[in-house]
């Protein structure tokens, strides 16, 4: 990905430039360049690699980062970007009566379920990410503006308000508790577990490297946190490369059931902003330290089980990317996760139906390989048999 926005005129374009909080180029792209190094051997995609330490980057490095960014969410490599739609969860744009139906179109989208037998999804997710306009990224922040963001974003999640999305799923209609990164990074870690084993430990999993304090900032892990549901199913950390990242996961019994953990997330989305301004870019969305998570910022991922499809991992690969999707393989071979790559230029809703529609043709080419593979094996036994009885009747001739 690199190699192909980066060219030798865009690099010698762009190669002495320097935002105002001193980043040059190099700081730019060496966490991609150090992961490459680290999973050349796996090769893993590296799509996702922190390479924004701050907000200018988007602007000093645009001849780089535009392709860049447009190649992740899978926009048109030409013309001018369409405006960044404003946050829209609920409703197509332009609905006249969005106000109207706002309650039925909660409902009818908390009902999504893409597997509700349970046979192929067996976990799923849900993140987004937000970051304080008047503050620049987690990574430059001073031990002042670190206690001033995470007491301004921790006041707002432990608020009568917010306390009753988080208490959804308590069985003691508990909200939540709040975890300082010291606590989750100590070994043991109770907390640690927990969040590992809900696929909600993600910003702590794929980042850690061993130059810390430059990819963190030198206060690491000062100041940060995470804010975990009393169910467990929601996580939310505080000043981790954004300041705000919300994780939701399905529930255990239920994995394919993504719309209510969607619904669940946007409204937590919807309370942090009314309360809170973000940074804000009009052709890229909400900026992040993450050029793939600009935009609307919300990514669904599936674990899945692809028992048939798998058998032919390059054709699997094919058939998502063509769909929009970011297959990625895990250490069984028959499972992989799955997630959008576009989160630019369309609505949260657009994106949820998107992955909907796209992940459902997956799940429906995989079950038809499943009952072909079936016939196949029930038309090999007939035949089996067929032979024998033939067999035993020239026998008793």
């Amino acid at each position: 990905m690199l190699s192909r926005c980066l060219k030798r005129p865009i690099f010698d374009l762009i190669k002495h430039r320097v935002t105002r909080m001193d980043h040059n180029l190099f700081d730019v792209i060496w966490p991609s360049l150090q992961k490459y190094h680290s999973n050349s051997q796996n090769s893993r995609t590296l799509d996702s690699a922190y390479i924004a330490p701050d907000y200018e980057c988007y602007v000093v490095f645009a001849e780089f980062l535009d392709p860049y960014i447009r190649n992740l969410h899978c926009v048109t490599t030409t013309g001018e970007l369409p405006d960044q739609y404003y946050p829209c969860f609920f409703s197509d744009i332009g609905t006249k009566d969005e106000n109207e139906n706002f309650q039925e179109n909660i409902h009818a989208i908390a009902s999504y379920d893409i597997d509700p037998s349970g046979k192929y999804i067996s976990a799923a997710t849900i993140d987004a990410c937000r970051n304080l306009e008047n503050f620049s990224l987690p990574l430059t922040l001073t031990i002042n503006q670190l206690e001033e963001t995470e007491k301004r974003i921790t006041g707002i999640l432990m608020s009568n308000e917010m306390s009753v999305i988080m208490a959804e799923g308590s069985s003691e209609d508990e909200a939540g508790n709040y975890y300082t990164l010291n606590e989750v990074l100590e070994r043991p870690s109770n907390i640690r577990v927990r969040l590992e084993a809900a696929g909600l430990l993600t910003p702590i999993n794929e980042t850690e490297m061993s130059n810390e304090k430059r990819l963190h900032g030198k206060h690491w892990p000062y100041g940060r946190g995470v804010y975990v549901a009393a169910a467990g199913d929601v996580a939310v950390w505080v000043n981790v490369h954004d300041h705000i990242r919300i994780i939701a996961c399905t529930e255990e019994s239920k994995p394919g059931q993504i719309g209510k953990t969607y619904v669940r997330i946007a409204k937590i989305l919807t309370i942090l902003d009314q309360k809170l301004a973000f940074k804000r870019h009009p052709k890229f969305g909400f900026l992040s330290a993450r050029p793939s998570s600009v935009g609307n910022t919300l990514h669904i991922t599936v674990v899945a089980k692809l028992s048939g499809l798998s058998k032919k991992p390059e054709n699997l690969k094919h058939l998502c990317i063509v769909r929009g999707l970011k297959p990625v393989e895990t250490m069984r071979t028959d499972t992989w996760k799955i997630s959008n790559q576009q989160c630019l230029s369309i609505t949260e809703l657009q994106t949820l139906q998107d992955f909907i529609r796209a992940i459902v043709n997956i799940l429906k080419l995989e079950k038809e390989i499943v009952i072909t593979n079936s016939m196949n094996i029930t038309s090999i036994f007939a035949n089996i048999f067929r032979k024998k009885k033939s067999s035993s009747r020239k026998f008793k001739r």
